[in-house]
C-alpha cells in the first residue's frame, strides 16, 4: 500500500485529532531547515509506538517514516482496520525489508508486551485519554509526544508533567509552531530582547488570532468498522457515533475552539512571556445538530504589558472557511504589525509609513524589504501619493516540508541528547490553562480574571 492510498483509504476509519526557549546560534536557522536531512545517518534509532491510529495518527506515522532515527515498531487502536492498515502501510513503507510492526487494541497489552522494546510512545487519541495514556507511559519509562490538548483540565496536566519529572523522561506537547523555523526566527532573531521588540513594534496596540475551519459534516462509519457494545462502554462511548464523532463531545474533550485557542494563544505565551488579566468571551452551539461542544467562540482578551493595557481578540469559527483565509496570530504596534501563520502566505511583517527603525533588522540579515515597486519602476523612489501605505518584509528563512515532520524529529534528537525539547509539558500549560479558562468564560457568560496561582504561581 503506498502513502497516498493509506491516507485516502483510512480517512473514514480510527479515532484522532485534529490535530524550552529557543537558543540560537549563526548557523541554527539553516540547520532547521534541514533538521531531519541533517540526521541522516543517526548514531542511533529510537523504537516508538503510535496509540491512536487516526487522521493525526496517521499524519505522525506519515512523517515519522521519513525521519532516519525513528522506528517505528508498534501500533495501538481499538478500531481493527485502523491499525491494520497502520502497520501494512508502516512495514511497506519502511526501508528496513524486514520490518514488523506489532499491532495492539489495548494500550495496556501495549505496554506491558512491548516492556523493553520501545523508547517513546506517541499519543494521538482522543483528548479524554491523553492524561491517563501520558502518565502510565512515563511511569513505564517511556518518553512521550503527546498531541494537544494535554488533557481535559489542569490537575490532568499537571499530573503529566509531574510523572515526567518523577521519572526523568521527556514530555513533548504536540504545538507544532514551536518547531516551525519562521516562528522561531521570529522569537529568537525579532523579538528575544527588549530592544528588538521595542525596534520591530514599539509599543504594542493590540492582539489578534483567528482560526476557522469550513463546515463538515457528521462523520459515518463502515458497517464492518462497527464496534462491539462492550468495547464501546469499556472505553466510556454510548455509541459508534460518539465515538467517530469524539470532539463535538465535552465528556472526550474541551471543544475544537478550545483546541484552537491553545495552540494560538501559545505563540503570544512563547514570544512575550506574558499571560492575560482577563477574558470575557462568549460562544455557543450555533451550527451543529449533534454533540453539545461550542462550535464559534469569540474572546477578549485584557493584558498588561510593560507599556501599557492591551486588548486581544481571538475568534474561532469552524462554521466557515472564512474567504481562504488561513490561522494566524497578528501582533500590532505603533512601528509596524508581525502576523504569524502556518502558512508562509500568510506569515507577514509590516512596518508603519516613514520608519527607519527597521534597518537595523535589514542590516542584520533578520528581515527582507519586499520589493513591490512595478515593473520598470525605480523601488527606491518614494511616491507622495503612497506614503500612507505600510510596508512589508519578509523573513530570511522557510520552512521546507511538515511542521509535524520538524516537531517529532525535534522530540527524537531530544530523546537522543542531541537538543532540547521544543515544546514541554510546562511550555505549553499556560496555553492550555487560558484556553481553558476563556471556554468557562463563553460557558458562563462571566468575566474571569487570571490569577498566579491558576498557573502554579
Amino acid at each position: 500500500m503506498k502513502r497516498r492510498d493509506f491516507i485516502s483509504q483510512s480517512a473514514a476509519v480510527g479515532s484522532g485529532l485534529l490535530m524550552g526557549a529557543p537558543i540560537f546560534a549563526d548557523d541554527q536557522i539553516a540547520e532547521e531547515k534541514q533538521i531531519v536531512k541533517n540526521a541522516a545517518q543517526p548514531a542511533k534509532q529510537i523504537h516508538v509506538g503510535i496509540v491512536g491510529c487516526g487522521r493525526q495518527g496517521r499524519a505522525i506515522i506519515n512523517v515519522g517514516l521519513k525521519i532516519p532515527n525513528i522506528k517505528i515498531t508498534a501500533v495501538c487502536d481499538i478500531l481493527l482496520s485502523a491499525r491494520r492498515s497502520a502497520k501494512l502501510y508502516i512495514e511497506s513503507e519502511s526501508e528496513d525489508e524486514n520490518a514488523e510492526v506489532a499491532m495492539y487494541s489495548d494500550f495496556h497489552e501495549m505496554l506491558g508486551k512491548e516492556k523493553g522494546n520501545l523508547d517513546a510512545l506517541v499519543i494521538a487519541t482522543p483528548d479524554f485519554l491523553h492524561a491517563q495514556q501520558t502518565i502510565e507511559a512515563l511511569n513505564a519509562g517511556l518518553h512521550v509526544y503527546c498531541e494537544p490538548m494535554m488533557a481535559t483540565n489542569a490537575s490532568g496536566a499537571r499530573a503529566m508533567i509531574q510523572a515526567s519529572r518523577d521519572h526523568s523522561r521527556l514530555l513533548q506537547i504536540g504545538l507544532e509552531r514551536r518547531s516551525d523555523p519562521r516562528y522561531r526566527h521570529a522569537a529568537g532573531k525579532l523579538l528575544q530582547t527588549e530592544e528588538s521588540r521595542d525596534l520591530l513594534l514599539g509599543i504594542v496596540t493590540h492582539l489578534e488570532t483567528q482560526a476557522n475551519r469550513r463546515v463538515h459534516s457528521e462523520l459515518i462509519w463502515a458497517e464492518r468498522d462497527t464496534l462491539p457494545d462492550e468495547i464501546l462502554k469499556r472505553y466510556n462511548y454510548e455509541s459508534m457515533s460518539q465515538y467517530r464523532n469524539w470532539k463535538q463531545y465535552r465528556k472526550y474533550c474541551n471543544g475544537q475552539c478550545a483546541n484552537f485557542l491553545a495552540q494560538q494563544l501559545d505563540v503570544l505565551e512563547w514570544f512575550f512571556k506574558i499571560r492575560p488579566r482577563e477574558v470575557a468571551a462568549s460562544g455557543g452551539q450555533d451550527y451543529y445538530k449533534y454533540g453539545d461542544t461550542f462550535d464559534n467562540t469569540a474572546a477578549l482578551l485584557t493584558y498588561a504589558f510593560p507599556k501599557g493595557i492591551v486588548r486581544g481578540i481571538c475568534r474561532v469559527w469552524t462554521t466557515t472557511s472564512a474567504g481562504g483565509t488561513l490561522p494566524f496570530e497578528h501582533v500590532f504596534g505603533e512601528n509596524g504589525s508581525l502576523q504569524t501563520s502556518l502558512s508562509g502566505e500568510f506569515f507577514r511583517l509590516y512596518a508603519e509609513p516613514g520608519l527607519a527603525k527597521w534597518n537595523e533588522f535589514l542590516r542584520r540579515g533578520d528581515l527582507i524589504k519586499v520589493n513591490v515597486a512595478k515593473e520598470d519602476e525605480d523601488p527606491n523612489l518614494i511616491k507622495v501619493r503612497e506614503t500612507g501605505n505600510v510596508v512589508p518584509y519578509q523573513l530570511p528563512v522557510a520552512r521546507t516540508g511538515s511542521v509535524i515532520q520538524l516537531h517529532l524529529a525535534n522530540f527524537a534528537n531530544a530523546v537522543l541528547g542531541t537538543e532540547k525539547l521544543n515544546c514541554s509539558g510546562e511550555d505549553a500549560l499556560p496555553s492550555h490553562i487560558i484556553a481553558w479558562t476563556i471556554a468557562e468564560s463563553a460557558e458562563t457568560g462571566k468575566t474571569i480574571p487570571f490569577r498566579d496561582e491558576m498557573f502554579g504561581e
